[in-house]
């Protein structure tokens, strides 16, 4: 517990912290420092981790132990995605020690969000604490092909905002090689340029609604094709997966309720668009896994969205939105620490270090 105490008290104290205004230390500077150190220390906690924390650490550490004793053109009987295939057979020539392998994956991932990160975070305490309870943040110490396709799915974003698509279905195609479930981003580029306005809640949420009650026939239509062309099993069964829903949901209102438009950029409704998205990929989540499987490539920019919201908050908005922000970071921190203990965590608590003696 101690690490993820740390992970999330340094930088909210930092945030917060008093300092007097000839000190020349800004609450901007503060902010950046703050975000720098969660983004660091989570970075050496993935780095350091045992193999016993996160679900498939030990599976990825057999599969490159497989893969750097393969050959260049020997994909194998486990039809790992081939682009993780030549991703780990190239750090195998630097290395075969299972653990430079997780050191350097764990490096190229934050490398690949942080800037993001970095450029868009305005509140690095509500940032963090919406990061922690996405499930994106467990899957930084398991799922790590799924996490380097989410890492490029950053990049992807970057070329979308640019308005280049041949490099962004290039960066996708790439993506793809290393997760199959990649394919969600290539509907990133005509979401985020949809224009998307306060008069269209209207029309989401009794559209939201049909979705949920026919969330059955219209998840197996898509399963169908899924399960022709990928590996995955649209089999329905219940989950139980509904508290994100109506989280979502209740940040779907946010969004479009509170700020004023005439002070929302290009990019903040580009955010907000993938918000709507992923509220209506979870709405199949109840249903099968993998469809918050399919959400994390989207789920992952919810954390940059909420406080360009507040920031963008309308006069009538104004105290209802500043009160909302310091709620959720104690709320959303708080319900952090209570998943870790209940076992919806793929293994990363109680979190012990690689050199640790685990019985």
């Amino acid at each position: 517990m101690i690490p993820y105490i740390i992970l999330l008290a340094v930088p909210l104290l930092v945030q917060h912290i008093h300092t007097r205004t000839d000190t020349g230390i800004d609450d901007q500077k503060k902010n950046k420092f703050a975000l720098f150190f969660f983004f660091s220390f989570l970075t050496i906690l993935v780095m350091l981790r045992h193999e016993i924390v996160g679900n498939d650490t030990r599976n990825y550490i057999y599969m490159f132990d497989k893969i750097s004793k393969s050959g260049w053109v020997e994909i194998g009987d486990d039809a790992v995605e081939i682009g993780f295939y030549y991703y780990s057979k190239i750090i195998s020539l630097i290395s075969t020690e299972p653990r430079i392998f997780l050191l350097i994956t764990a490096i190229l991932t934050t490398a690949l969000i942080y800037p993001t990160y970095k450029r868009l975070c305005l509140d690095s305490s509500l940032t963090i604490a919406l990061f922690c309870i996405m499930s994106t943040f467990v899957m930084m110490f398991s799922g790590m092909r799924q996490m380097l396709a989410i890492g490029l799915g950053f990049v992807a974003y970057s070329l979308t905002r640019k308005r280049k698509p041949f490099l962004f279905i290039l960066v996708v195609l790439v993506a793809i090689s290393f997760h199959t479930s990649a394919f969600m981003l290539l509907v990133m580029y005509p979401i985020y340029h949809l224009r998307l306005s306060k008069k269209w809640l209207v029309a989401l949420i009794p559209m939201a609604a049909l979705f949920f009650f026919f969330n059955k026939q219209i998840f197996s239509f898509f399963a169908g094709i899924l399960e022709q062309y990928t590996k995955y099993d649209g089999e329905i069964s219940s989950t139980g997966a509904y508290s994100m829903i109506i989280l979502f949901a209740i940040f779907t209102i946010f969004a479009f309720v509170v700020p004023n438009e005439n002070l929302i950029d290009e990019e903040t409704i580009g955010l907000r668009n993938f918000l709507v998205f992923s509220l209506f990929i979870q709405l199949f989540a109840p249903l099968n896994m993998l469809a918050m499987r399919m959400n994390y490539y989207y789920i992952i920019f919810i954390p940059l969205l909420i406080p360009k919201i507040i920031a963008c908050r309308s006069n009538l908005f104004d105290q209802i939105a500043r009160v909302a922000r310091h709620v959720m970071v104690i709320f959303f921190v708080l319900y952090f620490f209570y998943n870790t203990t209940r076992g919806i965590n793929l293994n990363t608590y109680p979190y012990h270090f690689f050199w640790e003696t685990v019985g």
